[in-house]
């Protein structure tokens, strides 16, 4: 299908001041120099712990964050200044959905209402055509009509979390940033909202970008994953070189942190955790400089990419 979005040496730094005179001593470099694309119709995953900077790159897509160098490419266009953005009509094309439902939804409003605004405001619909276009999209998340002249406070996490998608889905947008979408939910609920957006993505060809925590959560839903720690890509690659060819240590904590429920061999599994835990803390230098900052990518294969040292890489094959 081609590509739709491409994120080229994004920079995300916050200024630490300090001093009489309130002067910037330093920055936090919440994204640092990240690259990636993202083809139409394709789910891609942003995996990376609290405060990884995942997020921060997914606010800054759909224009919530401020970059600070780098460029964003929508169609090969560069989307950074809001006029244009506002000119190819990418707040509807680009939409979003968060961790926290109740957040997100207004309490005061009714669910017809939540999700008329995004329809009133790009698509024109009225009356009869716009109560006909909130029937539909409340069946496709599988809720049924009577959904519409209720509040957010009387539906479940699960629930909730529908109707925010039957919302991103009414402009018919290219892509969806997705994040955290499920991690609040139990795990039976989780499967369902996951299964809801994989069938709206079959259907109308959406592309996602999946950010979560969790590796086991986005593996049945991503083609192509980058894991990021400390606002850097450690390793970026499709879904089997990192399930099945983890490279960088960061990428082997998180891939170990996947709830087991092999009994079998669960003192093996906790022994392979404590393994990869004592390499992260005894042999940093392998995979970080002196300021905690991970190498560059470097390549491993064709879809591979890794940061390590030169003489650290193992290419797939050898």
């Amino acid at each position: 299908m081609g590509e739709l979005i491409r994120i080229e040496n994004l920079k995300i730094h916050y200024p630490i001041r300090g001093g009489f005179f309130n002067r910037i001593k330093d920055y936090v470099r919440a994204v640092d120099d990240v690259s990636f694309s993202i083809e139409a119709g394709k789910t891609y995953g942003l995996i990376g712990e609290s405060g990884s900077g995942k997020s921060t790159i997914g606010k800054a897509i759909v224009g919530l964050e401020a970059i600070t160098s780098g460029e964003i490419y929508y169609e090969d266009v560069p989307v950074t200044k809001p006029s244009v953005r506002k000119s190819l009509n990418y707040n509807k094309d680009v939409q979003m959905i968060f961790q926290d439902s109740m957040s997100s939804l207004n309490p005061r409003k009714t669910i017809y209402d939540i999700i008329a605004e995004p329809l009133r405001n790009f698509t024109g619909l009225k009356g009869d055509n716009l109560t006909a276009r909130i029937k539909e999209l409340l069946a496709i998340v599988g809720l049924p009509e009577q959904t519409m002249y209720q509040y957010p406070f009387q539906f479940s996490g699960g629930q909730r979390q529908r109707i925010v998608i039957a919302r991103a889905v009414a402009t018919n947008p290219k892509l969806i940033v997705a994040d955290e979408p499920v991690s609040a939910l139990d795990l039976s609920v989780q499967a369902q909202v996951l299964n809801f957006m994989k069938k709206i993505q079959k259907e109308y060809g959406i592309a996602f970008l999946f950010i979560s925590h969790d590796l086991g959560v986005v593996r049945h839903m991503t083609e192509n994953i980058s894991i990021i720690h400390h606002g850097r890509f450690v390793e970026i690659g499709s879904r089997e070189d990192i399930f099945n060819q983890p490279q960088h240590i960061y990428t082997q904590r998180l891939l170990a942190a996947i709830p087991e429920i092999d009994i079998a061999h669960r003192a093996e599994n906790r022994a392979k955790r404590k393994a990869i835990e004592a390499e992260f803390d005894n042999n940093k230098a392998d995979y970080y400089d002196e300021n905690g900052r991970a190498f560059d990518l470097k390549p491993v294969s064709d879809t591979h990419y890794v940061a390590l040292k030169a003489e650290n890489l193992t290419k797939e094959g050898e």
